[in-house]
């Protein structure tokens, strides 16, 4: 079963600067029509999961997010998961984080 982070408990994890690696695997199209990322994270291809996981520190959990909370950031949870990582995808996804007001930081 997967793991899932809502909005406060994130919030909450930024604030305190707790040692998390945070994803955003937006498709490519979703990410490049928005000018803004969750506090923190780092853009990812979702359909390359294979691709960049060795990069990430097997030590500290990860959390996905993607537009919604289903699919995208779930698979990419999922292939994590498998690879031996404690990810977590986040629950609304990125268009209720903004909804909420969670901390934003602007694209380079």
């Amino acid at each position: 079963m997967l793991k899932s982070v809502t909005i406060e408990q994130l919030e909450t994890l930024i604030q305190f600067r707790a040692d998390v690696q945070i994803l955003d695997v937006r498709k490519k199209p979703a990410y490049d029509e928005d000018n803004c990322v969750a506090e923190g994270a780092e853009w990812r291809d979702p359909g390359a999961v294979g691709d960049w996981a060795s990069d990430l520190d097997k030590s500290k959990p990860v959390i996905c997010y993607c537009v919604h909370g289903h699919q995208v950031s779930q698979n990419s949870c999922r292939k994590l998961n498998e690879l031996g990582f404690d990810a977590y995808y986040l629950r609304g996804g990125f268009d209720e984080w903004k909804m909420e007001s969670a901390p934003l930081t602007a694209k380079d």
